[in-house]
């Protein structure tokens, strides 16, 4: 609409000749002629509301916004009733970012004015400015009401795609939104932009197959569009398509150098890789490092900690996964039991959100410091304020990691522990944690950090309250073996299928249970089942299922008499799991710590035999088993009497060899200043 028009149509019944007139002067962009004749009729009637809130509107249009705000307030104030009075204020009141007073000078305007749509969009997107997401999305709903348009519904996407991105329990939102979408992204005035966000708003609602349909369309027309990259590889990654995940996390950080979190998604996705060897993989990881993280490192780091070796030590943990998460079901037992006065225990938790068992950790750190808001800057200022002596990184190249504070050398001692399954590649990461069987000899090759290895195991295990009670072995009444595999679908490769072809094949009449959140997905669980087809899973002999509650998921065990682990990425948290419920669990162990998780587990609750070296291996000790009914239901009635009596369940035993660790490595910076040396050199 012309300006004069809206002019006339606000003030109905002010038809004067002289406001007439400088509204033309002010319609043509005149704003010194309009504002002279403003001025004169304000000369004539100081109390002219009309002509201060337009002098108003001239500053503001001015980009004067605090003139602007002062003047048309004073208009406000000799006449309130006008709605345009408030919509404008409540434009200039947005354009200084004053968002809050905005939304209430929209929400005067709509109430005065309840079919004007231009003050309700605002109204929407000061709320949305203002962090108050779901009021906003109410107003867009308003909106729609009133303009039934591709504009309108794709506002009202964007607010709900911003409303559940801030609040996880409005995830509904983002389905809602995606049937917006699919309605009008092409009429958007950015049709890609559009289809980026039905896209996202797919893979937020788990429909990864869709979601990777549309950013493949959006590479045809923008080949190095970047987000269409990364969110691909992200929905590649979910479906268990890891070949094709690496792909575009390259391209991600080709177009892209300056996120090396598409680099670290690489290195993460390498662990699952069958053709990855050992060798290229740590070449991956120096590399990631001298990319991503090396201009951080400090030439010559200095410390002012206390050298004293037998004082108190202060430990710090850093980790975005002290919350319900197999990492934490893992750390917890050995946090409660570390001895307090030999210790001194801060977490560092990278992560919003909270739950019980963020709750019980809280509880049993010395000191807690979210850190999700922080820079590395800020982070390393608050670690060298705490005067940490040694810093555990307790997440690797996994999703909300701090590696790159971990290069600026923030503490004395620097340990990666638990979280990852490789070399951090950082020279500044001064021991990695691991055993003997997670790590036999010649393995330190593949490592920038000193391996060093605990007697027994790496981790502990403290089954969750969750856990079902022992469940009777399932042949005795099925009739058959059930074979079984709780992994995500990113770990059964076609080298997995091919090899648990074969043991179907050598257990006629065997069944294969598989259950992973990526066979939701209905055309990836037909891809799925097709691959498994290939390899001679006959559809009759599989049964797939999709996502479980984690405090669900492991009822699944009820139903597998023998559970066969992936690789080269085997089993963690899934393999304590079978095997506490009594699942015995046969492994093929590699090379890399990735590959020898089941295999510490079963060495050190007394079960090599379960342990295959080659392929040939793996099937004999599964058809081994599956012939030997009373040897399997003793298995499963004997497993939590072995687990009491080993390693695993030793949380004193365990955390004061820990402690021990931290000592040892303390005493060695203390006599030696070797952390310092090493850091040097590497720069």
């Amino acid at each position: 609409m012309r300006l004069l028009q809206m002019l006339r149509a606000w003030f109905r019944g002010d038809s004067a000749a002289d406001l007439e007139a400088a509204i033309r002067l002010h319609e043509s962009g005149d704003l010194a002629g309009a504002e002279l004749r403003y001025r004169a009729m304000l000369q004539a009637d100081a109390s002219n509301a009309d002509a201060m809130h337009l002098l108003g509107l001239i500053a503001h249009q001015r980009g004067e916004h605090a003139a602007a705000v002062a003047q048309i307030r004073a208009a406000i104030a000799l006449k309130s009733d006008k709605a345009t009075y408030h919509y404008n204020l409540g434009n200039a009141l947005a354009a200084l970012d004053r968002a809050q007073e905005a939304v209430e000078s929209f929400r005067v305007a709509t109430r005065l004015d309840p079919v004007r749509s231009d003050a309700r969009s605002n109204l929407a997107h000061a709320l949305s400015q203002a962090g108050r997401h779901q009021e906003a999305v109410l107003e867009f709903r308003q909106l729609l009401g009133l303009q039934t348009t591709p504009a309108a519904r794709n506002a009202l996407a964007s607010a709900l795609v911003r409303c559940a991105d801030a609040d996880p329990a409005a995830a509904r939102n983002y389905d809602e939104a995606a049937g917006l979408l699919q309605q009008s992204w092409q009429d958007a005035d950015d049709p890609v932009e559009g289809r980026l966000a039905l896209a996202y708003c797919l893979q937020q609602c788990k429909r990864w197959t869709e979601a990777a349909e549309h950013y493949e369309a959006v590479l045809l027309l923008q080949p190095e569009n970047t987000t269409a990259h990364n969110n691909l590889a992200n929905c590649y990654n979910q479906l268990g398509r890891v070949a094709d995940a690496i792909l575009h996390y390259r391209e991600t950080y080709r177009l892209a150098p300056d996120f090396p979190e598409a680099l670290a998604s690489v290195l993460a996705c390498l662990n699952y890789d069958p053709e990855c060897s050992p060798e290229q993989a740590a070449a991956e990881h120096r590399n990631w490092a001298e990319q991503a993280a090396s201009r951080y490192y400090p030439m010559s780091p200095r410390f002012d900690n206390d050298r004293d070796p037998e004082r108190r030590l202060r430990i710090g943990y850093i980790s975005p996964d002290f919350r319900r998460h197999p990492v934490s079901a893992i750390f917890a037992p050995i946090l409660a039991a570390h001895d307090r006065d030999r210790l001194e225990v801060s977490c560092y938790y990278n992560y919003a959100g909270e739950d019980a068992i963020t709750l019980q950790l809280k509880s049993l750190a010395g000191h807690w410091r979210p850190i999700v808001a922080m820079s590395d800057e800020k982070l390393c200022e608050q670690i060298r304020s705490d005067r940490i002596d040694i810093l555990v990184d307790l997440a690797g190249h996994t999703t909300h990691n701090r590696l790159l504070a971990f290069a600026r050398k923030p503490a004395p001692v620097q340990v990666s522990w638990l979280g990852y399954f490789n070399t951090t590649g950082l020279a500044t990461m001064d021991y990695f944690i691991s055993d003997p069987w997670s790590s036999p000899a010649g393995q330190e090759r593949y490592y920038v950090e000193r391996v060093l290895r605990l007697r027994h195991t790496r981790f502990c295990y403290q089954p969750p309250e969750y856990m079902p009670a022992l469940s009777p072995l399932p042949a005795q009444t099925s009739g058959h073996i059930t074979f079984g595999c709780l992994n995500n679908l990113s770990k059964l490769n076609e080298q997995v299928l091919a090899l648990w072809g074969r043991v179907l094949r050598a257990v006629p009449e065997s069944r294969l249970l598989v259950q992973a959140a990526a066979l939701d997905d209905a055309p990836n669980r037909a891809r799925f089942s097709a691959l498994c087809a290939k390899h001679g899973i006959a559809p009759e002999r599989l049964t797939l299922r999709g996502f479980s509650p984690i405090e669900q998921s492991p009822a699944s065990y009820a139903e597998i008499d023998i559970a066969l682990d992936p690789f080269p990425f085997c089993g963690g948290m899934t393999s304590l799991e079978a095997l506490w419920l009594g699942v015995p669990v046969i492994t093929l162990a590699g090379e890399t710590i990735a590959s020898r998780q089941s295999a510490s587990m079963l060495m050190n609750l007394g079960l090599p035999e379960l342990i295959a070296e080659d392929a040939a291996q793996y099937v004999a000790a599964a058809a081994g088993l599956a012939q030997d009914l009373p040897r399997l239901s003793a298995l499963r009635a004997g497993m939590r009497q072995r687990y009491a009596a080993c390693p695993l369940m030793d949380y004193a035993g365990f955390a004061r060899e820990l402690e021990q660790s931290y000592r040892d490595m303390w005493l060695k910076w203390t006599a030696s200043g070797e952390a310092v040396t090493r850091t040097q050199n590497a720069g």
